[in-house]
């Protein structure tokens, strides 16, 4: 049967409860604009039943407003983004460097080496050629000679300048490449040490272990953007990390996690850094997140574009030398080259010793019409001709594309690359967008809700004080009789 003495209970149980509900909306009010805080709520439950009597009211544990598939979503799209912005950033910058402007604004073909005032290595060409042009009406000139072993120095710059800012480009990767694993590592390190912090201050697994849980969440949400982690939560109230690394391969498991490193190693002639496991040195492959981006960049952007600007360089000097070979300058000599030939590359790529010291070498005549051995004469010009009709032959593309055509269409697919790469990243950021909006809606606080539960709260606090006054006002009529 019901007491006195359990009236005040209940009251006492109930202005407990309600005191706690305060105190988790005031907490959810004072952190409506922590980044990465999720919602508290108090869960009230109703006591046992005692003779058909109730016993008041318990407080359960706190529990948090989040949901597992939305977290899930969101880091897996995290990692799409990680790695697009990187290769958006890594794209503008190698644009950048393959900046082309042909002057004029002319469009039609041959437009970009026809314009004298084109920009880097499309004007360098143009200059070069039309140099060869003008040699060709006056081979005598000391004056047009000297002009064009000038385009020709200024040509091989261009091609060096480039490949220098990839070079560049390359360290830099490599640099950044070790700072994210060292971030990945101080994230996993962090996460591990929660796991261990949260299990040994939960009573209950299903509790909320304060801003422990919030906390180990955002670390989380960031590891997800370097290398695109998934979490699982586990029974104990620790959470497993896995990024994309194989089968059965954890980053963060319990409070312990796998440490990654960096190993350098020699591929196609080139010392670069791979991604390993520091207790076993297995490589590990990841396909998302900034790695992922600092990657491709790396292991795929730049071979192809070095690739193609070498190609240029080599294909053009080894047209270009047979044909000044079989010319004669105006000293009578012939099988003079104007690139150095040894490996040329668009790092290598020079002008010949004997250009540079000797100007009467450049081949602008062609040979006699009566004897190939012997020189056509002085004021000939007709291998000068030659040399600048170069730009019209199809050298590339197994012989379907000009020196002209071949660049224009890597420079195009420059473009195209990073125009594919912003669009992509454009829109992997409104999905990501989309998805933290929904997020945040369910774990986010509401000013306006939680101020309706400051209110419920203290409505019920004073009732529950005016039920305890009550009995302490019938125990004080009991005592007075």
């Amino acid at each position: 049967m019901s007491t006195l003495g359990n009236i005040v209970n209940l009251g006492v149980n109930a202005l407990r409860a309600q005191q706690v509900g305060l105190s988790v909306t005031g907490n959810n009010i004072a952190n409506v604009n922590t980044p990465g805080y999720s919602r508290q709520r108090a869960a009230l439950t109703t006591s046992l039943t005692i003779n058909g009597l109730g016993s008041g009211v318990e407080l359960g544990v706190l529990t948090r407003a989040r949901d597992l598939v939305l977290d899930r979503q969101h880091r897996f799209e995290s990692g799409q983004v990680g790695r697009l912005e990187f290769l958006e950033n890594a794209m503008a910058t190698i644009e950048a460097i393959f900046t082309e402007v042909a002057g004029g604004g002319s469009t039609e073909t041959g437009a970009i080496f026809n314009q004298a005032s084109g920009a880097a290595l499309t004007g360098a060409f143009s200059r070069f050629f039309n140099a060869f042009q003008d040699l060709a009406n006056n081979p005598e000139s000391q004056a047009t000679r000297a002009a064009v072993r000038e385009e020709g120095s200024l040509l091989t710059e261009q091609f060096h300048r480039m490949d220098a800012q990839l070079s560049r480009m390359r360290d830099d990767l490599e640099a950044e490449f070790s700072d994210t694993v060292a971030a990945v590592n101080r994230l996993t390190d962090e996460i591990a040490r929660l796991n261990a912090q949260i299990m040994s201050d939960k009573e209950n697994t299903t509790e909320v272990a304060g801003n422990l849980d919030d906390e180990r969440d955002r670390l989380i949400d960031e590891l997800s953007t370097l290398i695109g982690a998934s979490a699982k939560q586990q029974s104990d109230g620790t959470i497993t990390i896995q990024a994309a690394v194989g089968e059965g391969i954890l980053l963060v498991q319990g409070g312990s996690r796998e440490e990654l490193a960096v190993s350098s190693l020699v591929r196609d002639g080139a010392v670069v850094s791979d991604l390993v496991f520091a207790s076993t040195g297995a490589r590990v492959e990841v396909n998302s997140g900034k790695l992922a981006g600092i990657l491709e960049t790396r292991d795929v952007k730049l071979v192809d574009f070095e690739g193609k600007l070498d190609e240029t360089a080599s294909v053009f000097v080894e047209r270009f030398n047979i044909q000044h070979a079989a010319g004669f300058g105006i000293d009578g000599s012939s099988s003079n080259l104007f690139f150095d030939p040894g490996s040329v590359s668009a790092r290598t790529i020079q002008v010949a010793d004997n250009i540079l010291t000797n100007l009467d070498t450049v081949a602008t005549d062609g040979p006699s019409a009566s004897n190939a051995n012997i020189s056509a004469g002085t004021g000939d010009g007709t291998n000068a001709l030659a040399l600048s009709d170069i730009r019209l032959e199809k050298l590339f593309g197994g012989g379907t594309q000009t020196v002209e055509e071949f660049y224009s269409d890597f420079i195009g697919e420059v473009g195209a690359e990073a125009k594919s790469v912003f669009m992509q990243a454009e829109g992997q950021r409104l999905v990501l967008e989309q998805i933290d909006n929904r997020r945040e809606n369910l774990r986010g606080v509401s000013i306006n809700e939680e101020a309706s539960q400051l209110i419920v709260f203290q409505r019920a606090y004073q009732a529950a004080a005016r039920a305890v006054s009550v009995a302490d006002e019938m125990m004080q009529a009991v005592l007075n009789i």
